[in-house]
């Protein structure tokens, strides 16, 4: 029984190229000399480039127009001259062509194995020339190595029954194409009635900024004759990729990302002016651009003004060949997740990221914390020391118990561990009024929700005054049922307490967050908060201790700012800080406790501590000492793990010395990162006095790049808010006018003065 060939559409099965090439986002002039050149690389005998050279270009005769892809110095189309009709017949019955039958592979499809020179793999081949024709047309001839000239024609899938070799391959060539033979060992393609795309990027050079990054990392290993060139015009890598780069990375020697995945080369090239021809981080494979690594978390100021690349080893390369598209310009859709890819891209993302913020285009959580803390509490000096010059009482030192306090207590979200909500949720809680004065007390307080974007005073829960017995407490419960009239839906909420002193003007504040049908977002994490409570020196303002005195009443405060209860373990100690190792000189005290969800636990009092010169002139006769407190997790709780360090508290003593600066650490600073804060900063007085500067303000972030400007805007923020701690305290002096009390004036007059004084301390501390 004879069979034949099912009769297939040829044009159907090579115009996949066209829509691959759209589908990789890259024009068929792109396209086209990727794939030309590629097979061209392929067609050497060796890894060697000597004397290799392909040109791109544009020929016209009395026949037509063409373009010719011709390459020079491989091996030409090897091979015995086989019958078309016999190769059909060994591949119908499933047989294969040698590597060296390089003549009967391109004159037949789906034959192209044996390319290891090359970054070929199973793309476009040889078809992209019938794509590149209108007429889907091409002829090729070819002068191999052993000195037989061939040449043959695909003209629409259809070829010569057998290839023509010398003088009859000559005369065809001539008479079909107008043009002479090849005189150069080696293979040309004589493309006929080309695209006009394809023309006008010969013809205008267009097409060599694609050769150029595509194959730069070839072109720079071409010496002597070796050459790519269109038109006869040799192609060059451009000197400004990376010699106008204002920063650059290049990795001098090759190292290992996984077991069994070892980078080769990688280079990052930044440009500040974003003169950068190419942009991204692009991988190449045999020296080919493959495609585009995806990257993450690219800062603006630097984004589109940079590029890279990167190459890995053998074993690498030809797993990523694997999962590449069919035309090389990317990964296969569905195979990023691969292994292979993954750890490619893990491997560029860290090594952008660590270049990025050696350079200052990413700033480091960690090291840039620390820096801002530095430089707030150099600021902090400064402002300490003006305030002191401008003859402010000082506000004194260390902690000190406050006249009265107020806490959270009870705290009961309708999910335990979430402060997630919605409609007809009840959040219920108590609060505690302490106070420490010496007659009774009464005390106004107001219970609100506040928009924390904006401030705003949603609805009210409850307001009201109450009486607080000398030494005493009071506690009041409360419940908020969530709906849509008394919270805002979608977005955060806040609880907010407010309770003043009545006739005095001390007041504080406390909240406690709910999301109404809303995610809780990762910028509001839950933490926990350690604070010197209470301490009493043997001298009234003064951190100084001498031998044989003590430290009496030493208490710290816990506020578990979480929806899960934590027990903790408290170990207080004190290091010499005079010595840079800051070593640690005696265990003082271990606590443990428990602290509810979202209350305040204040300590009791550790035993009191005694300088005994026995024990501490082994280090120190005189000078800095830390007293140190580290609280430590003694069962999971939530993200928090058992045996984690929480949080700890340093708090320095002078040991038979004075302090330089009377008025030197009247109060803390530190930051944090709430965007959803409208407050640029605020001042607290509550658990120690403290300055909180907010980094992530939109404020902050817009003077954030501007070191100077930076500078001066914590400076401003940290004035204002020093100020308002003496308002918090009610040091009213500095505030009073004429004589007339400060706590008498019409609420618009104090407000001006309080404004009046902020400018005019503002102005001196810039003289």
């Amino acid at each position: 029984m004879d069979l034949t060939p099912i009769p297939q559409n040829y044009k159907n099965n090579v115009n996949w190229i066209l829509g691959a090439y759209t589908d990789a986002g890259v024009t068929f002039p792109n396209g086209f000399q990727k794939d030309a050149i590629q097979n061209a690389v392929g067609a050497r005998r060796t890894d060697k480039w000597k004397n290799w050279r392909c040109d791109i270009s544009l020929a016209k005769t009395e026949k037509g127009k063409y373009v010719i892809v011709e390459d020079f110095g491989t091996v030409g189309l090897t091979g015995k001259i086989i019958p078309i009709s016999e190769i059909n017949e060994l591949m119908a019955n499933g047989g294969k062509l040698g590597p060296d039958e390089r003549l009967s592979r391109f004159t037949s499809m789906f034959n192209s194995g044996g390319n290891t020179t090359g970054g070929g793999l199973f793309g476009a081949g040889k078809s992209v020339y019938s794509v590149a024709s209108q007429s889907y047309t091409y002829y090729y001839d070819s002068l191999r190595e052993d000195g037989v000239y061939v040449a043959n024609i695909n003209r629409c899938g259809r070829v010569l029954p057998d290839s023509l070799t010398n003088e009859d391959a000559k005369k065809f060539i001539r008479d079909k194409t107008g043009l002479s033979e090849k005189k150069s060992t080696g293979t040309r393609i004589i493309i006929e009635k080309p695209r006009e795309d394809l023309i006008d990027s010969i013809q205008n050079e267009t097409i060599i900024p694609f050769i150029q990054e595509s194959w730069w990392r070839i072109i720079e290993r071409l010496k002597d004759g070796a050459a790519i060139s269109v038109n006869g015009k040799e192609v060059l890598v451009p000197k400004e990729i990376k010699n106008d780069a204002t920063h650059h990375c290049e990795l001098q020697n090759a190292e290992t990302y996984a077991d069994g995945y070892r980078v080769k080369h990688f280079g990052l090239y930044v440009f500040d002016n974003g003169n950068n021809r190419w942009s991204g981080i692009s991988y190449y494979r045999k020296g080919m651009k493959i495609g585009d690594i995806d990257l993450k978390d690219i800062p603006k100021k630097v984004d589109g003004k940079f590029w890279g690349y990167v190459e890995v080893d053998e074993q690498w390369e030809d797993e990523l060949s694997e999962i590449e598209d069919r035309v090389h310009f990317g990964v296969s859709r569905g195979k990023k997740n691969t292994k292979t890819f993954q750890n490619l891209k893990s491997y560029c993302n860290r090594k952008v990221k660590a270049n990025l913020e050696e350079w200052g285009y990413i700033k480091n959580k960690e090291t840039e914390d620390k820096k801002l803390q530095n430089e707030m509490q150099e600021i902090a000096n400064d402002l300490q020391s003006l305030f002191e010059k401008l003859g402010f009482e000082s506000l004194g030192k260390g902690p000190k118990k406050g006249d009265f306090s107020i806490r959270w207590q009870h705290v009961m979200y309708p999910q335990l561990g979430s402060e997630e909500v919605t409609t007809d949720d009840e959040i219920r809680f108590s609060v505690l009024i302490n106070s420490s004065y010496a007659a009774d007390k009464k005390f106004d307080y107001k219970i609100a929700i506040v928009n924390p974007s904006t401030g705003d005073e949603v609805s009210k829960i409850d307001e009201n005054e109450i009486t607080v017995a000398s030494n005493g407490r009071e506690r009041i419960d409360f419940s908020h049922v969530v709906k849509p009239n008394n919270s805002v839906q979608y977005a955060e909420n806040r609880i907010a307490l407010f309770v003043k002193v009545k006739g005095s003007g001390k007041s504080t504040k406390k909240e406690l967050p709910f999301f109404y049908d809303i995610d809780k977002p990762d910028t509001s994490r839950p933490h926990v908060g350690l604070a010197l409570h209470e301490c009493i020196f043997p001298r009234k303002n003064s951190r100084r201790v001498n031998f044989g005195e003590m430290l009496h009443d030493v208490s710290y405060s816990i506020e578990n700012k979480r929806g899960l209860e934590l027990k903790y373990r408290l170990n207080i100690s004190i290091h010499n800080a005079s010595m840079p190792t800051c070593d640690k000189i005696v265990d003082i005290d271990s606590l443990s406790g428990v602290v509810q969800p979202y209350e305040q636990s204040i300590t009791e009092p550790i035993k009191d501590i005694f300088f005994d010169q026995k024990v501490y002139e082994q280090y120190l006769t005189s000078g800095l000492l830390e007293l140190r407190a580290r609280l430590i997790a003694v069962e999971d709780s939530g993200e928090i793990e058992k045996g984690d360090k929480i949080t700890s508290y340093k708090y320095k003593i002078y040991l038979n010395c004075d302090e330089k600066n009377g008025f030197q650490d009247s109060f803390s600073v530190r930051s944090v990162d709430a965007p959803e804060d409208y407050r640029r900063s605020w001042c607290e007085t509550e658990n120690g006095r403290s300055i909180t500067l907010n980094v992530g303000h939109p404020a902050y972030l817009y003077v954030s790049d501007y070191p100077e400007i930076q500078h001066e805007y914590i400076r401003e923020q940290m004035l204002k808010q020093y100020v308002m701690l003496y308002l918090e305290e009610g040091r009213y002096d500095m505030f009073n006018v004429g004589g007339q009390p400060f706590t008498e004036l019409e609420p618009q007059e104090a407000a001006e003065l309080v404004l009046n004084k902020m400018e005019n301390v503002y102005s001196k501390s810039l003289r």
